[in-house]
C-alpha cells in the first residue's frame, strides 16, 4: 500500500550550504567573489522558506531478476542489465518520489526574468541539494522497513556521513537506489515506476517525454534483500568533510 510522507514529516529540514557549494562549481568557497558570496547568502535565506517537501513510495515482492531485467510481482518489468546487476540479490523493491513542490523553481524563475540571475542560479542549485536531502530523508522509513525484516539495510552509492543509518555500518550494501535514466536504464521506464507509485499523490506528474513537473523532484528503485556485499564505492577518508557532497572513490 503507497506510503505518503507530507511536509510535517520533514520537520527542521537543512540543505547542506557545502552541497550547495559543490553544485555551483566550487570547491572553496573563499575564493568566489563578494557578488556569488552575496547572492549565495541571499539564497540560503529564502530558500527554506521555498520547500514543500514531500514523499510517496511503495514495496512490492520481486518475481524474478535476470541479467537484464527485474520483475515485480504483478507483472511490471524493469529492464537494464545496470539495474539488475544491482537488484540481482533483492528481495523486495521500492519505488520512491520524491519532491520539494512548485514554489522554489517558480522564484527561480520570476528572479531570472526579473534580472536577479545570479540569486536565481544559486537558488536552482540549492532546491537540487533540497532534493537531495529530501531522497535521504525519505529513504528512512524504508531503511526501517528492511531492518524488520531481518536484512541489513544501506543506501548504495553516496555518503551522507553521520547522517546516514548505515553511517558506522558500511561493510555491506542491501538499499540500492536506481532510477531511470542511471547508466542504461532508460528513461522511459520511469512510465512503469509511475504506474507502480502514482506521483499524483504528492502533486508530481510525468510528462510525455518522462520528465517529471514540478521539476525539482526525484523518483528511484530500491532495493531489499538479505544478501552483504563489498560496495562498489567507498567513502575517500582523507576527504570526511567533503562526505555529504557525495564525493567518493573507487574501492581498490
Amino acid at each position: 500500500m503507497i506510503q505518503i510522507l507530507r511536509q510535517a514529516d520533514f520537520p527542521n529540514l537543512k540543505v547542506d550550504p557545502k552541497r550547495v557549494w559543490c553544485l555551483l562549481g566550487y570547491s572553496d568557497p573563499k575564493q568566489v567573489s563578494p557578488a556569488i558570496q552575496k547572492a549565495f547568502h541571499r539564497a540560503m535565506e529564502i530558500g527554506p522558506t521555498l520547500l514543500e517537501p514531500t514523499a510517496c513510495y511503495d514495496i512490492f515482492p520481486i518475481a524474478r531478476v535476470t541479467s537484464s531485467s527485474v520483475e515485480v510481482e504483478g507483472g511490471v518489468s524493469f529492464e537494464s542489465q545496470d539495474l539488475a546487476h544491482r537488484f540481482r540479490e533483492a528481495r523486495e523493491l521500492a519505488a520512491l518520489i520524491t519532491t520539494i513542490g512548485p514554489g522554489l523553481e517558480e522564484q527561480v524563475a520570476k528572479l531570472l526574468l526579473g534580472g536577479n540571475s545570479v540569486v536565481g542560479y544559486v537558488l536552482d542549485a540549492f532546491g537540487s541539494a533540497a532534493v537531495d536531502t529530501v531522497a535521504y530523508k525519505a529513504r528512512e522509513p524504508i531503511h526501517g522497513y528492511a531492518l524488520t525484516k531481518g536484512y541489513r539495510a544501506m543506501t548504495y552509492g553516496y555518503c551522507i556521513g553521520k547522517d546516514c543509518p548505515a553511517y558506522t555500518d558500511c561493510g555491506g550494501s542491501i538499499i540500492y537506489w536506481w532510477s531511470p535514466g542511471y547508466g542504461d536504464c532508460q528513461t522511459r521506464e520511469q512510465k512503469k515506476l509511475f504506474t507502480l507509485v502514482d506521483g499524483s499523490h504528492i502533486g508530481v506528474h510525468l510528462g510525455e517525454s518522462c520528465m517529471m513537473t514540478p521539476l525539482k523532484s526525484y523518483a528511484c528503485l530500491l532495493s531489499i534483500g538479505p544478501q552483504a556485499e563489498k560496495p562498489t564505492y567507498e567513502c575517500d577518508e582523507g576527504q570526511k568533510d567533503w562526505s555529504k557532497l557525495g564525493i567518493l572513490k573507487p574501492v581498490k
